[in-house]
């Protein structure tokens, strides 16, 4: 009984030392930031949907208005520096832009179909693909793309319009995000894939079901998302470990 106390009890010491040279890192460099929480860092609102990741980036870099080149932030168990200098940045995007080339890994997994976009790719990698992607998105394609865009809202107009006609009250609620989705849904198909899909009238077409089927993340999903992207070492054993048993 007391062996696995004193196990116990020096797990927990290991872990506290841990968390807290951790966490003491931007102190030790004299970086200001706002004080974290014990493994959620300055990321607890937005785990608990107080507010958007965004309004937390804000925060940060309105908390110290008297720090003009940079402060920090911690998200989980990573820091991160806030830059407020523009001059500051402007060296590191175009001067120095070779040492700050990549973007942070969001998923940790080079394998995942996410870590496949433009925003997570590295190094050659990405050069090759933005130098690939470039030329789909200068201004003459981008007006080229116009007249699909216009042509799926006049399908969102119609089917709203029907549905109107078709209440009773002459009126009805609108689930904007619902509706937003669809719009987008049905602009990516037609503008990347050449595919005609109307997801306002065809509720359960299957390109709207499996892109959202993709996109939508069930809480194992974060719990896997946040692990590759902060610890992944760890993660991979544990994902190597679970798919051979």
């Amino acid at each position: 009984m007391i062996i696995p106390l004193v196990w116990l009890a020096v797990l927990v010491t290991v872990i506290t030392l841990y968390f807290r040279r951790l966490y003491s890192s931007f102190s030790r460099h004299g970086v200001k930031h706002i004080k974290p929480v014990p493994i959620l860092g300055n990321m607890s609102r937005v785990v608990l949907r107080a507010e958007h990741v965004s309004d937390g980036l804000t925060t940060v870099y309105n908390k110290f208005p008297e720090e003009r080149r940079f402060v920090g932030r911690y998200e989980f168990i990573k820091e991160l520096i806030v830059v407020r200098d523009l001059e500051l940045i402007k060296k590191m995007t175009v001067k120095d832009f070779e040492h700050f080339l990549d973007h942070r890994p969001l998923l940790g997994n080079s394998e995942s179909y996410f870590s496949r976009n433009l925003f997570s790719l590295r190094g050659q990698e990405w050069k090759d693909m933005r130098s690939t992607l470039s030329p789909a998105f200068t201004s003459s394609k981008m007006r080229l793309m116009v007249p699909f865009m216009v042509e799926v809202g006049d399908q969102m107009m119609q089917s709203l319009h029907k549905i109107i006609k078709e209440s009773k009250s002459g009126s009805i609620d609108v689930e904007c995000k619902d509706l937003t989705t669809r719009y987008a849904n049905d602009v990516i198909a037609s503008c990347a894939f050449g595919l005609k899909v109307d997801s306002h009238n065809d509720k359960n077409n299957s390109f709207y079901k499996l892109g959202k089927e993709t996109s939508t993340f069930n809480f194992p999903q974060i719990i896997k998302s946040f692990m590759l992207a902060n610890v992944p070492e760890i993660a991979k054993v544990l994902l190597d470990f679970l798919s051979e048993s």
